[in-house]
C-alpha cells in the first residue's frame, strides 16, 4: 500500500504496516506527519505510536517514533526541529557556565546550536573549537569570538566534519569546557550510532577541563551502537527532566552533577 492513502482511511493494522515501512526508509516519523498521511487525528496517531512502542515495534521519541534498530539515528535537520523550547532552556543554563575569554570545544548537536546562539549574544572574546558548521555559523555573529573549525570529511547528515583528520586536528588543542550531546544516554555512558561521531566526542572529552553533556529527556532510552565513554568522564548533565531512577543512580555513582533546566 502506498503511503499516500488518497482519501482512503486505513485501519489500525494497515497504519502500523505503513509506519514500519516508513521507518525502513527513514529513521524518524512524526505524529503530525502520520495524522496527515492517514487522515486521522493527532490523538489517534499518538495512540498508534504508543501501542506500537508497547509492542516493541518502534521506539517513542518526542513528537513521533524512531526505528528500534540500534544503529539508526535521525539526521541533524530532523532532530533540530524537536524539543526546541526545552533545548533553549538547557542552552541558557549551559551558557551561564561560560565566562568571557574561556576556551570551548563544542560538537555537532541541535542543543549545541542553541548554546552557540546564546553565547554569541551574551559573551565576549571566546575561543571555540568545533567540527559543526551550524555551531560555527551561529557563533560568527559575535565578532569578538575566535572560531577554530576542525578539518575532516564533511558528513552531510550531521552538517559537520568527521574522520581521522578531525580527531588528529582536535588533539592539538585543550579547552576549559566541552559541550556535547549524544544519541542516547545509558548507565554505560553516552552512546552514538556512528563511530566517527563517537571518536570526535572522545577526543573532546579528553582535552577539556570540564565536560558538560546536554541531553534532553528523549535521550534517556536504549543505548545506541557505540559507547563514547563511561559516565565518569562527564562532569555535569544538563537536561529538561529528571532522568529515570536507574539512570539517576548510575549518574550519582559516577559523580555526575545533574542539573534540570527550569520551565518558564
Amino acid at each position: 500500500m502506498s503511503n499516500d492513502t488518497r482519501g482512503l482511511r486505513p485501519n489500525r493494522e494497515q497504519r502500523w504496516t505503513i509506519i514500519q515501512s516508513m521507518l525502513e526508509r527513514k529513521p524518524l516519523v512524526l505524529i503530525s506527519e502520520l495524522a496527515t498521511i492517514f487522515g486521522v487525528s493527532t490523538e489517534t496517531a499518538r495512540r498508534d505510536i504508543d501501542a506500537m512502542a508497547d509492542a516493541d515495534l518502534v521506539e517513542r521519541t518526542y513528537g513521533g517514533a524512531t526505528s528500534m534498530r540500534t544503529g539508526r539515528e535521525p539526521a541533524f535537520s530532523q532532530r533540530a526541529s524537536l524539543l526546541m523550547e526545552e533545548r533553549k532552556r538547557m542552552a541558557a543554563m549551559a551558557a551561564r557556565r561560560v565566562r568571557d575569554n574561556d576556551v570551548l570545544m563544542v560538537d555537532s548537536s541541535a542543543t549545541c546550536v542553541h548554546l552557540a546562539e546564546r553565547l554569541a549574544l551574551e559573551r565576549h572574546n571566546l575561543q571555540i573549537i568545533t567540527n559543526s558548521f551550524a555551531v560555527a555559523s551561529a557563533l560568527a555573529y559575535n565578532s569578538t569570538f575566535r572560531i577554530i573549525m576542525a578539518s575532516g570529511f564533511y558528513q552531510a547528515t550531521e552538517g559537520a566534519n568527521y574522520g581521522s583528520e578531525t580527531t588528529e586536528f582536535l588533539r592539538r588543542f585543550h579547552a576549559d569546557w566541552c559541550f556535547s550531546s549524544c544519541g542516547a544516554l545509558a548507565p554505560e555512558g553516552p552512546t552514538e550510532v556512528d563511530s566517527d561521531v563517537a571518536a570526535v566526542k572522545r577526543v573532546m572529552f579528553s582535552h577539556t577541563r570540564k565536560v558538560i553533556l546536554l541531553a534532553d529527556h528523549s535521550k534517556f532510552r536504549r543505548p545506541r551502537l557505540e559507547v563514547v565513554g563511561p559516565l565518569t568522564e562527564i562532569d555535569e548533565l544538563i537536561t529538561d527532566q529528571p532522568p529515570p531512577a536507574h539512570l539517576q543512580q548510575s549518574l550519582l555513582a559516577a559523580g555526575v552533577k545533574v542539573l534540570v533546566a527550569p520551565s518558564p
